[in-house]
């Protein structure tokens, strides 16, 4: 699947340069909100998500994307027990833009995510845990003008430690972006 992801974001620096808007040289910031989910942490509910980021546009075809991402917190309860779950992420990424036509563009990413996760509980136990880890995701953008666009996404952030069943994180989101 990576090879696959490596290979398709390679073929949009490529492949049809015509049809891309000139975004060359400019800077781009952006939000979105979504829904993440967990996966190797039990029962924790899945909470949601803000990321905030910020990048610059190489070519019309390849942008460098550094973001920060924070999750909700996620709560369990029984009876008078509970545990919670914090977890946030910084990535560095290469974001590859294929243009299916003049307003919508497939979007590919491929980087590096800087995962922390904090869990506690009733009892006073508290753990704390950070890993890097491979980021990947795919999404398609919506022009709305020149500068703004929409875009949905889904994303990979991989690990959050270094132990036999690591979390793990994905997420789905929607979002804007502007570029200056």
């Amino acid at each position: 699947m990576k090879k696959i992801l490596a290979i398709a974001l390679l073929s949009t620096c490529i492949a049809t340069p015509t049809l891309a808007a000139d975004n060359s040289g400019k800077l781009y910031i952006g939000g979105d909100l979504g829904s993440a989910s967990y996966s190797n942490v039990g029962t924790y509910p899945s909470p949601g998500m803000v990321r905030f980021v910020g990048g610059y546009h190489f070519n019309p075809l390849l942008a460098l994307e550094v973001g920060f991402t924070i999750f909700g917190e996620s709560k369990i309860t029984a009876g008078s027990y509970w545990a919670t779950l914090n977890a946030n992420s910084f990535q560095v990424s290469a974001v590859g833009t294929y243009p299916v036509s003049s307003e919508v563009d497939l979007i590919g990413k491929l980087g590096i995510a800087a995962n922390h996760g904090k869990s506690e509980s009733s009892v006073g136990s508290s753990v704390s845990a950070s890993k890097s880890s491979v980021l990947f995701g795919v999404g398609a953008q919506y022009h709305l003008s020149s500068q703004l666009a929409l875009r949905a996404q889904y994303e990979d952030y991989g690990s959050f430690e270094d132990v036999s069943s690591p979390m793990k994180a994905t997420t789905f989101s929607l979002g804007m972006t502007y570029d200056f």
